[in-house]
């Protein structure tokens, strides 16, 4: 998340050690540090590689460049609520709030649409639609989850750049791509990313 000229808050992990313990199959005290900054390490990871917050953010601040100032997509979904679309027509120096009924929402994909015979005259500059609004899932979907659980666990529990472990007769070989995630971890982040976009 972006705040301009402020600093980011902190953001909760996208899962919990008492899940990193039931993944690992093993006990693991809530206060582990290693095992919450893996959980960090793998959320800021999961964050980066689908380039969402999920988790639930209100009152964010973003501006927003609108294509022929008509439409304009926002970078966080799904969208919770739209508190307040301000719009700018002398480069930000002064805003003016839009009523809701000048502008329709989707939550989903996050994209506001300007209604005609409104009377509003969208400003159509780069960054020239200011939006405050609430976005993120409220419950972490359970395949995002996973895969910070898989992520952090793989680190938990073998060293570091090792790719294959040895328990007794049982052998087990992570296919870990380029980016730090497993192909069926891929899929489930290649999904958000495709859903953003749809």
């Amino acid at each position: 998340m972006t705040v301009y000229g402020l600093p980011a808050p902190a953001l909760p992990n996208l899962a919990t050690v008492d899940q990193l313990s039931a993944f690992m199959q093993q006990t693991i005290a809530a206060d582990d540090p290693a095992a919450t900054f893996l959980l960090t390490v793998a959320s800021g990871m999961i964050r980066r590689a689908i380039d969402q917050v999920i988790t639930v953010v209100p009152g964010d601040l973003e501006y927003v460049d609108p294509v022929n100032g008509s439409f304009a997509s926002l970078k966080e979904c799904p969208v919770l609520s739209v508190d307040l679309v301000e719009i700018s027509s002398d480069g930000g120096l002064t805003w003016s709030a839009v009523p809701p009924s000048a502008y329709k929402v989707s939550r989903r994909t996050g994209t506001i649409k300007a209604r005609p015979g409104t009377g509003v005259r969208w400003p159509t500059d780069e960054e020239s639609w200011r939006v405050t609004y609430g976005h993120g899932y409220i419950t972490v979907p359970p395949e995002l989850a996973g895969v910070c659980t898989g992520l952090a666990g793989r680190y938990y529990a073998t060293p570091i750049a090792v790719d294959m472990e040895r328990i007794g007769q049982r052998q087990v070989k992570y296919n870990i791509e380029s980016a730090g995630f497993t192909a069926m971890e891929s899929m489930a982040l290649a999904a958000y990313r495709l859903a953003r976009s749809a």
